[in-house]
């Protein structure tokens, strides 16, 4: 019912119906033979302007929908993209982690003499 009243105040189609509907009132009192008439183009009008209002929701919804699709695709792509981060961060991390293993398991024999400067930044750095 909503819909309808949105339909005749917000359509042209829906502003002639109601102004057909005055002229039917109108016919009814001062010329009844024009009454039956000017009730049924506003009946028309009516359905012009309901069929109106509902194909524009239907155009809406579909610009909805093709929006909500658009957003579901992109959204996809940053998932997919986010998991080929995360896949690179975990190989980088399994590959340093390798490294820091096999620098603490050697043996002592394999350490050097080191520069003060750089042992300094090396320290600072762990």
């Amino acid at each position: 019912m909503l819909d309808l009243a949105l339909a005749l105040a917000l359509t042209p189609a829906g502003i002639a119906a109601l102004a057909a509907a005055a002229g039917a009132v109108l016919a009814a009192v001062y010329v009844p033979r024009l009454a039956v008439p000017v009730a049924l183009v506003a009946v028309i009008l009516v359905g012009v302007a309901y069929v109106t209002r509902l194909r524009d929701e239907v155009a809406s919804t579909r610009r909805d929908l093709a929006e909500a699709r658009e957003l579901a695709e992109v959204r996809g792509r940053v998932v997919e993209s986010l998991q080929r981060e995360h896949q690179a961060a975990a190989k980088r991390t399994r590959a340093t982690a390798a490294a820091h293993d096999r620098i603490r398991r050697a043996p002592a024999s394999d350490d050097g003499p080191v520069a003060p400067v750089l042992r300094d930044a090396l320290e600072a750095g762990q």
